[in-house]
């Protein structure tokens, strides 16, 4: 390799360079998490319903840049379909198998596989989804061939530290979906409002206020104290439609203020889970952005909304602009203790290339595999999307500090 000699107006410019950069890592850490202890990239779900290195080639480097930490967390809210595989029959949230190396490629090494449509292609897909991720190496929890194997933690082991994944699903879970002892699915956490099982299809009205099942709120609770034994991290997912007593449809339709936050149940209940040994809760169904609260010094999500949301145009009761931006969490941790926490605006795209089929749910196309692709939001926008996280945080005594595009919660010394 031939040397350069810098002399005269080289070396110049190498000096002004040399300056530039030192500038250029001087904002980047004040931007970025602290490099020390283990960072943890929490998102919303991902609706992926292609392999977008192929479909959206433009969006993957955007994409990466969001996703930066020793943990990078989604739920991958649809199930596998292997070519030639097709349903008509219910939802038909279905992905290739590529698109989970679409995921690793993006920069996720965690995933949640439990949501209401994990069931979508029945067994096969509860069946084919495990397959092809464990087929990838890829660390997951929330779905198996039996009840066993549903509530089972997965582990990640990282060079910064181990981590903990428990998994679960409230509402809407197809009838069949939810695993037993002979048979597949979906860790469920059942809702009961009285002597009624409140799955959030219909309303009920009057009935008394939602309470978890005992018997899988004791298995999930158990499996979290048991995991708090390992070394490491311990989280705790729930994709949840659960929220009073009138459906999904009816409160999302009607544009109901209970949408924007959790029910009075969900807020016991992931206190139970912290007190049993979560050391982080996070939370997808609404899909909207909710608040975060600070409890015991444990962070709890109760909704990170979307990330990737190929939602099918006739779906238009979960379409409202809210459901199209979010935030990227970033917290990090020095071993179990919490020592900051920091948020990126995104916003996704409504509109996809091509043209939208909005008479066929099951359409699968340019549009739909192009639309709901985040990129980080800038601006008044930017300011807006953070605002209104810190509104909803506020119910929490969580305070928020915005610095321009990016926020921050003022984390209490809890130790």
């Amino acid at each position: 390799m031939a040397t350069i000699l810098k002399t005269g107006p080289l070396l110049a410019a190498a000096s002004c360079l040399g300056a530039l950069f030192a500038i250029l890592c001087v904002i980047a850490a004040a931007q970025t998490p602290n490099s020390t202890g283990i960072t943890i990239t929490l998102v919303g779900q991902s609706m992926i319903r292609s392999d977008i290195r192929e479909t959206a080639p433009e969006a993957v480097p955007v994409i990466q840049g969001l996703l930066k930490g020793d943990v990078v967390f989604t739920n991958f809210e649809a199930a596998v379909a292997e070519k030639g595989e097709t349903t008509h029959e219910g939802r038909g949230f279905l992905s290739p198998p590529e698109a989970l190396d679409a995921l690793r490629t993006l920069g996720f090494n965690l995933l949640s596989l439990s949501g209401n449509h994990a069931f979508d292609l029945k067994v096969t897909g509860i069946q084919n989804t495990i397959r092809e991720a464990d087929s990838r190496k890829i660390v997951h929890a929330g779905t198996g061939n039996n009840l066993i194997e549903a509530a089972a933690p997965g582990y990640l082991h990282t060079p910064k530290g181990n981590i903990v994944l428990i998994a679960s699903a409230s509402g809407l879970i197809t009838p069949g979906g939810s695993a037993r002892a002979d048979r597949p699915g979906v860790n469920e956490l059942r809702v009961e409002a009285g002597d009624k099982e409140n799955e959030a299809t219909i309303d009920l009205p009057g009935a008394p206020r939602n309470t978890p099942n005992p018997e899988d709120s004791q298995r999930i609770l158990q499996s979290i104290r048991d995991s708090r034994k390992q070394a490491g991290l311990v989280i705790v997912f729930q994709h949840n439609h659960v929220f009073g007593n009138h459906s999904f449809a009816t409160i999302f339709t009607e544009g109901m203020q209970e949408r924007l936050g959790p029910n009075d149940w969900l807020k016991k209940w992931t206190h139970a889970e912290v007190d049993a040994g979560a050391d982080i809760v996070v939370m997808h169904g609404a899909p909207l952005l909710h608040g975060v609260e600070i409890y015991h010094g444990k962070p709890i999500f109760y909704d990170l909304g979307n990330f990737i949301y190929n939602l099918p145009p006739t779906l238009t009761y979960i379409h409202e602009p809210m459901n199209w931006e979010s935030v990227v969490a970033y917290a990090q941790f020095q071993g179990k203790n919490l020592q900051s926490i920091w948020f990126r605006p995104i916003v996704l795209n409504y509109v996809g290339k091509g043209q939208p089929d909005i008479h066929n749910e099951y359409a699968d196309n340019q549009f739909l595999h192009t639309r709901g692709l985040p990129s980080p939001a800038t601006g008044a926008r930017a300011g807006y999307i953070l605002q209104r996280l810190a509104e909803l945080s506020k119910p929490f005594g969580t305070k928020l500090e915005i610095k321009g595009e990016t926020a921050e919660i003022r984390l209490k010394p809890w130790n």
